[in-house]
């Protein structure tokens, strides 16, 4: 379970959740239990969201809280408020699920009697609200499914792996995405929680098939709950999908189909890359995803590493893949990640048109990445691929797609193989284990040790001029700060138009990004054109371009208002307030995207300084009281923001802020990358470095 040994909000709500839930557990059936927990979060999340959400559903709540908090059952208020809820024209679950049955009992509280402490116990703070509604889902949803002996009626995929597929296809807003076999919705969660880091996810539609019968209910209740209105996920069986499998309906399609599956009848059946055999369905879900997605649409399956090497009719399909040009990279990940086999699984990515997505002349390839080493395992724990794996492995993919000539292949881990390659070997395998090669022999651990401990003394010597560095630039600030008055706070909006003592030589400019119409989700290009700045792609020391998109130059040129010069700030508008980053040479002529703000700073304002005043507590403590939104997607208005209080001391002691922040920002660098290289030694020296091995 990812990130359950973190200390944050969520981790502590979920705890205190699952210590009122778990002594309910032995001797009654929990078939029912996840599907009433996820209610109860939903129930408080548009009682609390919602303006006007009636009277009546109001005081059912509010009585069935109260009777919670002196362990009366409160089933029955939960009931009326779920039925009176699910009637109101803002609930964010429509039909055909039936509320009706989630509380629904033979009269005796005996069917759910965990409820009244689990609904007092979800009342202390902080509250799921404070923690955030998403994240504590996803992490009871992953408790329940760990430790609780009842299933959700399909192999649940955990977030490890969910989230490594929405960070590999990477959805953007206004985009369409289906899982046809999507269990309680956690494909489609996880694409939705990517695409509000890039923007609303009201723009996006997602459509979801339940292979299990009483999973559709609880996929809509997940999806809901993380931000999707009026989910409608439709029980569904494999027969009845690979019969009427569409055509050209999704950007993104994310599955974990059931491995190995017999289904009959498949044979008379129009198969684009030909008919899968009868006793296994593994090719029938590439195909239905395949043939789901629109001409710009690319796909991601988790499949047995069996598939990768069937002989027989499998073969022929892959052949038929890869000829087609369908097959962008294939991923070994370790064994261990799901709850309940222990059976290591593979990652296949695929796309309708592969040359809208690799430059023109090198579409001839695949992508093997073999990450079967990567991962932590606790014992009794299931295996992890953290932030770090995840992005070595869709870091890897998206820079092969950029450029798969000019990406290096790397001994251990990736390597990208021409088709003609792939083709000659027997039976047209694509496990990756065949074609990475082995990691280079590396100089025994006593040698590497020391060379690792020379290179240790070298990085302390640099903190340690640093440091010194760092010093002086404090003494520097204080002496310049001595010599002012009391710095005046002074409204941005002021600062900008220049009407601010002493800043009547040159007013600044502050202006909203581009409006969605003049940057459309259509309108981004896959190779080259002009880098479009969101808010993601805003760090503490200036911008990321690990997910950073463009658009062609030709549409840049219509949108100079918006261009990047020297010396600006950007700031971010939505998400997390106060992130701001001042351009540099390198980003001249990048374009302003929706998401944020840019200011070109007055004469009399340092860039550097007013970023790092925006990340400082004052500013962001303000930006967070005069923000909207919801408690995970803020925003701030350019109105609102024009009226920001700036401490405005003199531009000497600005520049002097500035460049002691600099040296603070250097000198955690340098610490961070001390500790990293002090952890590696201890291993290696652990590995047989000083202590001797058996």
């Amino acid at each position: 379970m990812e990130s359950m040994d973190a200390h944050g909000p969520a981790v502590e709500v979920v705890d205190r959740l699952w210590r009122a839930y778990a002594p309910f557990q032995r001797g009654r059936s929990t078939d029912r239990d996840l599907t009433a927990m996820l209610a109860v979060l939903l129930l408080a999340r548009f009682i609390d969201s919602t303006n006007d959400p009636g009277d009546e559903l109001v005081k059912r709540w509010s009585r069935a809280v109260a009777e919670a908090q002196t362990g009366f059952p409160p089933l029955r208020d939960l009931h009326d408020a779920l039925f009176l809820a699910s009637r109101h024209d803002r609930f964010p679950v429509l039909a055909p699920w039936n509320p009706e049955n989630v509380f629904a009992s033979k009269g005796e509280a005996e069917d759910l009697p965990w409820v009244a402490a689990f609904l007092a116990a979800l009342q202390q703070p902080p509250t799921a609200a404070e923690a955030g509604l998403e994240e504590v889902a996803d992490l009871l949803l992953e408790r329940f499914v760990a430790e609780s002996t009842a299933q959700t009626g399909e192999y649940h995929t955990p977030r490890t792996l969910t989230r490594l597929l929405a960070e590999s296809l990477s959805p953007q807003p206004g985009d369409r995405v289906l899982d046809p076999a999507c269990g309680t919705g956690g494909f489609l969660a996880a694409a939705a929680r990517h695409i509000a880091q890039q923007g609303h996810v009201g723009g996006a539609s997602f459509e979801g098939y339940a292979m299990d019968h009483r999973n559709p209910h609880l996929a809509m209740m997940n999806l809901a709950l993380h931000g999707i209105d009026r989910p409608l996920v439709r029980a569904s069986d494999p027969g009845s999908l690979f019969r009427s499998p569409g055509s050209g309906m999704a950007e993104l399609v994310l599955c974990n189909p059931p491995f190995n599956q017999r289904v009959q009848g498949l044979e008379h059946l129009d198969w684009p890359f030909g008919p899968p055999p009868e006793s296994n369905a593994n090719f029938a879900w590439i195909q239905l995803a395949w043939t789901r997605l629109s001409e710009k649409g690319k796909a991601a399956l988790i499949m047995p590493p069996g598939a990768a090497s069937a002989r027989g009719r499998a073969a022929e399909i892959r052949k038929a893949i890869l000829a087609a040009g369908a097959l962008l990279a294939v991923v070994a990940l370790p064994a261990g990640l799901f709850s309940h086999t222990t059976i290591p699984v593979h990652l296949w990515l695929l796309a309708r048109d592969k040359s809208r997505h690799a430059p023109v002349g090198e579409t001839e390839s695949v992508l093997f990445i073999d990450a079967s080493r990567l991962g932590t395992q606790a014992p009794r724990r299931t295996c992890e691929l953290g932030p770090a794996d995840r992005d070595r492995i869709s870091g890897r993919f998206h820079a092969w797609l950029r450029s798969p000539h000019a990406t290096p292949d790397e001994p251990g881990f990736s390597c990208s193989v021409p088709h003609d390659e792939i083709l000659e070997n027997d039976g047209c395998p694509l496990d990756p284990r065949l074609y990475v090669a082995p990691a280079r022999e590396q100089p025994t651990a006593a040698l590497d040790t020391r060379r690792l401990l020379d290179e240790l003394v070298n990085r302390a010597e640099s903190t340690a001029g640093a440091t010194a560095l760092l010093c002086k630039s404090f003494d520097r600030s204080e002496r310049v700060a001595r010599g002012e008055t009391e710095a005046p706070r002074v409204p941005l909006r002021r600062l900008v138009e220049g009407t601010a003592e002493g800043l009547l030589e040159a007013p600044g400019l502050l202006i909203a990004g581009p409006s969605g119409s003049l940057i459309r989700a259509d309108d981004y290009v896959d190779v080259g054109g002009v880098p479009v700045v969101m808010p993601k792609d805003l760090t503490g020391s200036g911008f990321s371009t690990a997910s950073i998109r463009c658009i062609s130059e030709r549409q840049a040129m219509g949108l100079e208002r918006f261009h990047l010069r020297p010396g600006d700030v950007v700031l971010a508008r939505r998400g997390e307030l106060g992130r701001a980053a001042v351009v540099r040479e390198e980003q001249n002529g990048w374009v302003c995207g929706t998401g944020c703000f840019l200011l070109r700073p007055p004469s009399g304002l340092d860039a550097d300084y007013f970023a790092a005043y925006l990340r400082g507590p004052e500013a962001r403590t303000w930006l967070e009281a005069h923000s909207t939104g919801s408690m995970k997607m803020k925003t701030i208005s350019l109105d609102v923001l024009r009226e920001l209080p700036v401490v405005l001391p003199g531009l000497a002691t600005q520049q002097a802020i500035a460049d002691t922040m600099k040296r603070l920002d250097e000198h955690e660098r340098l610490l961070r990358e001390q500790l990293a290289l002090t952890q590696r030694i201890r291993h290696d020296a652990l590995d047989g470095g000083i202590v001797p091995t058996p």
